[in-house]
């Protein structure tokens, strides 16, 4: 199966924004460590957390965009909806083992490591509110006939 130029943009898309987003991550995990060393780390822990919660998110949305193509072409509906519902479990089950792996192993930290998991969605979301405001604002400009 070859991959279709959507799957593309919106794998790179998600990954270029999930690793910026991770950068900002960063950037306020080490602000508050300067602020309160005691209670907010920034070490290896982090930065591995941060890592690894990027590529599970980016790795989820890839694989998701892949059985969105592939049941596109199925016709049957029952059979389109099964595959969707397996390919929903197997990738949620996935992120759940990524969540507990991050509690139990002592060399990721759990909130650098769940918290990139958020990105595609807000990345995704975001991109179609602001998609909304700018088509609003074109309707709103232009004058209609009647």
């Amino acid at each position: 199966m070859k991959l279709q130029k959507a799957v593309k943009d919106e794998t790179i898309f998600v990954a270029l924004g999930s690793v910026i987003l991770s950068a900002v991550m960063l950037l306020v995990f080490f602000l508050l460590n300067r602020a309160y060393p005691d209670k907010v780390p920034m070490d290896a822990a982090v930065l591995i957390g941060a890592a690894g919660g990027c590529a599970v998110a980016v790795g989820n949305f890839f694989l998701m965009a892949v059985t969105v193509q592939k049941v596109a072409g199925i016709e049957n509906y029952e059979e389109a909806y099964r595959s969707m519902q397996v390919s929903y479990r197997y990738r949620t089950f996935l992120q759940l083992i990524w969540c507990v792996l991050t509690m139990v192993l002592t060399f990721i930290n759990p909130v650098a490591g769940m918290l990139p998991l958020l990105w595609p969605s807000l990345l995704i979301k975001g991109r179609g509110i602001i998609k909304g405001l700018k088509d609003s604002s074109n309707k709103e400009g232009k004058e209609v006939d009647v």
